[in-house]
């Protein structure tokens, strides 16, 4: 089960977060599986919401509570509420190694409204290519083997996603 969802946000907080995203302070160096030698650009916005406003991302908060209630994750996933928000980018030439989550969905959302296709750099899902489109939250178990796909050559950007690692209610 893999869950594709475009036009989550409205345009015009689709394109604050767009912004906001280009100011973020990344921190090299995270390891997403211990023991791998792949690195990639890593920034936590926190375990809930007072944590995420705390930290100074209050702006990615739309994203979670406009999916929420748009398509029901209560009674589709049985969540209502994130472990923890962060925010993952890499560039040419950083290729994420394959590997499974934590929790029971972990839920995606790319941010970048200019991303071309030529770019690449969408997320394999289980041997399902998930294309990065700007504005489109994936939602698949966490336990699907799952990869951030590589960025081509020609591409001087930043690919960066927002992820909601979730579990369902009462655990």
């Amino acid at each position: 089960m893999i869950d594709i969802y475009d036009g989550v946000l409205e345009t015009h907080i689709a394109e604050l977060i767009h912004m906001q995203m280009k100011e973020v302070y990344w921190q090299y160096d995270y390891h997403s599986q211990n023991g791998q030698v792949n690195k990639h650009w890593h920034v936590l916005g926190g375990h809930d919401d007072d944590e995420v406003i705390k930290n100074g991302y209050e702006w990615l908060l739309p994203i979670w509570n406009t999916s929420i209630k748009k398509y029901n994750f209560e009674d589709k996933y049985k969540v209502n509420r994130y472990k923890r928000l962060y925010m993952n980018a890499h560039t040419h030439g950083i290729e994420p190694h394959i590997h499974k989550d934590e929790g029971d969905f972990t839920m995606i959302y790319y941010p970048r409204l200019d991303w071309r296709v030529s770019w690449q750099g969408g997320t394999l899902v289980d041997g399902e290519l998930i294309p990065y489109v700007g504005n489109r939250l994936i939602v698949f178990p966490a336990k699907n083997p799952h990869q951030a796909q590589a960025v081509c050559r020609e591409c001087y950007e930043l690919r960066s996603v927002v992820v909601f690692k979730t579990s369902i209610m009462g655990q």
